[in-house]
């Protein structure tokens, strides 16, 4: 079975298709560098991390390019905030982002590449646009002319409107259209900004994933990810002025996870986690909760583009299903630390567990069901407990280890027990931090400096506000 994927624009799922044969050229959007990751963040992380080990399972050649957002008009005012830089404000982030993203078992992109580095590519990128005629120059800026894309509006479906619209685009008096975005923005007094030949400035937002893709994918990318909040405008956006300025298709296939909600409004809609809505969990908190291969297992027990619902209590549940899998192979550790010269045998549960692969294969080939993956990754367990129970030949049960771990490795789940959630060292650390938080709160600088001289020797370098 090929592997099939819903690519948004198109509305149906379709054969994945690569403009080179064995390889796959894959960009998500990564964060904008500002503030801590909430859970949200974690979710098109999770997603296309397991997509991409799904694809690399499978024998694909996985070029992986997630960027790094470190300026922008939320950078700029957080850092104006803390009196600090924007480039020291997106520093922190990025590497409090990848920090989190490593306890979740994300692999590091092929190429991570940051906005600021790629500014002589978009300066390239608009000029070619303002050649073409599709973008013009107002005295705030530069704007593209959607009216001069013909398919604006055909991967999201949707067309901006000025009045009705949750994402507000920059308000110029000189634009031709409302719905009309910016490439370059003028500099403001207090801003960093860059030289070019339209004088100083600095690049609009939906552009710079634009440059970046096509530096490292040559504007032409087997499978663009991200939320769905990103469809529209950003997506939408991104699409029309790389397809404006080469002619060619962008986007081979498009795919957008689903929100997070945390509950029903009174008037029984899903209500969405977001910082702009208050509502948004701190992943660092949620690794005190659950464990973050607990996290992950939750964020995979529902296919990618639905609905995810977040309550606290259900990480405890997740975490019961992960001892499940954890349990069975320490079983199966302990029968076989005293055999010598096993091999993996292909009858009995061996069998069994190779037609159990064969189903996680198919769920996987049928859009990344992972739910239904996940499935399969626990008939795993109960193949091998019945094997135990019935006292099957070594070589048997390690056939199906080996088929769990390769399973547990596509999922990104770890291959041994994780710690618990607010255990071991990472657990004590937290400990100690909030402990020290509130002897600051309480003046007793002298016992919490005490606890950021231990914690530095631990390798935790604590950075404190003026007090």
């Amino acid at each position: 079975m090929a592997i099939s994927i819903h690519s948004t624009d198109k509305r149906a799922r379709a054969a994945l298709e690569l403009k080179e044969p064995g390889r796959v050229s894959m960009y998500v959007c990564g964060p904008t560098a500002y503030d801590s990751c909430h859970i949200g963040h974690a979710r098109p992380a999770v997603v296309f991390d397991t997509v991409r080990r799904y694809l690399e399972y499978s024998g694909l050649i996985v070029t992986f390019v997630s960027n790094i957002t470190d300026i922008d008009d939320k950078i700029i005012n957080r850092a104006n905030e803390l009196g600090i830089s924007y480039q020291a404000l997106a520093r922190r982030y990025q590497d409090e982002y990848e920090q989190d993203m490593a306890r979740l078992g994300v692999l590091s992109p092929s190429i991570r590449p940051r906005a600021t580095e790629h500014i002589p590519e978009m300066i390239a990128l608009v000029q070619g646009l303002l050649e073409k005629g599709v973008a013009y120059r107002t005295p705030r800026g530069i704007w593209f002319d959607v009216s001069k894309f013909k398919d604006y509006g055909k991967l999201s479906g949707r067309i901006m409107d000025d009045e009705n619209t949750e994402h507000r685009v920059e308000q110029d008096p000189e634009k031709r259209n409302p719905q009309d975005f910016a490439l370059w923005k003028s500099a403001k007094p207090g801003e960093p900004s860059w030289r070019s030949p339209w004088g100083e400035g600095r690049p609009g937002w939906h552009l710079e994933c634009s440059a970046m893709a096509g530096k490292y994918c040559d504007f032409e990318i087997d499978i663009h990810g991200g939320g769905a909040d990103l469809s529209f405008p950003h997506h939408e956006n991104e699409l029309a002025q790389s397809e404006a300025f080469t002619g060619r298709r962008f986007v081979r296939q498009w795919m957008h996870n689903g929100f997070i909600t945390v509950g029903k409004s009174d008037d029984g809609d899903d209500v969405k986690m977001g910082k702009s809505k208050g509502n948004a969990f701190r992943l660092r908190d949620a690794f005190k909760l659950a464990s973050p291969a607990a996290l992950r297992l939750w964020i995979l027990g529902t296919h990618y583009r639905m609905p995810l619902l977040y309550k606290p209590e259900i990480l405890g549940q997740i975490g019961n299903a992960l001892d499940r899998i954890y349990n069975a192979l320490d079983e199966i550790s302990i029968r076989l630390e005293r055999m010598e010269n096993v091999r993996p045998s292909a009858g009995g549960i061996a069998q069994n567990a190779s037609e159990a692969e064969a189903r996680f294969r198919e769920a996987m080939d049928d859009d990344f069901n992972t739910p239904q993956a996940l499935a399969q990754v626990f008939e795993l367990v109960n193949i091998q407990n019945r094997g135990v129970k019935e006292n099957a030949p070594a070589c048997e049960l390690l056939s199906v280890r080996n088929t769990l771990n390769q399973l547990l490795w596509v999922l990104g789940l770890p291959l041994e027990r994780p710690d618990a959630a607010g255990g071991g060292a990472d657990g004590f650390i937290d400990l100690l931090v909030e402990v020290r938080n509130q002897l600051r709160a309480e003046k007793n600088f002298r016992l919490s400096d005490l606890i950021r001289d231990s914690l530095k020797e631990l390798g935790v370098e604590l950075r404190d506000r003026m007090r």
